[in-house]
């Protein structure tokens, strides 16, 4: 009976150090694998190959990634101007991304500016760059990005559960 108690132990052990340092992991920084700035290489080695791409208005290129992750190119450069995602399973450290509840955005980080986008849409930011956006009281979507572009972007894609 210790036998098997040690072993659960141990992989629940195992299962909580690959999440936290795993590649569904949103942080400040960075949505699973992929960080700001990268080439398209790297977001393919962070994200898997492309499933499409699509050029945008604005001068941007976008590439759609399984698991409902995109990164947005300003047409024609190899650096990633901003990643969203609308996967549910990916979070951040205290539990918190697409499909969480509104709510929860600022119950579990005080520090996050509500950031109004246009009519009864907003947006929480936390830090410079991490947006979390908001529709019919959930997170729809969260982006990594400088600026209420990021957010407005995030806004334009498919929202969490959809």
């Amino acid at each position: 009976m210790r036998l098997i108690a040690a072993i659960s132990i141990a992989a629940l052990a195992v299962a909580s150090v690959a999440l936290a340092g795993g590649s569904h992991l949103i942080t400040q920084k960075s949505i699973g694998k992929g960080k700001l700035g990268q080439t398209r290489a790297a977001y393919k080695a962070a994200y898997g190959k492309p499933a499409s791409t699509d050029n945008l208005e604005g001068e941007l290129t976008r590439l759609n990634y399984p698991g409902h992750v995109a990164v947005y190119f300003k047409t024609g450069k190899n650096s990633g101007r901003y990643i969203v995602t609308s996967g549910a399973s990916f979070k951040t450290a205290k539990g918190v991304g697409p499909c969480s509840k509104a709510t929860t955005v600022k119950s579990r980080y005080k520090s996050a500016v509500k950031v109004n986008l246009s009519g009864s849409e907003y947006a929480y930011r936390l830090g410079t760059k991490l947006w979390f956006e908001i529709e019919s009281g959930k997170v729809a979507a969260v982006a990594l990005g400088a600026g209420k572009a990021a957010a407005f972007i995030a806004s334009n894609t498919v929202a969490c559960g959809s």
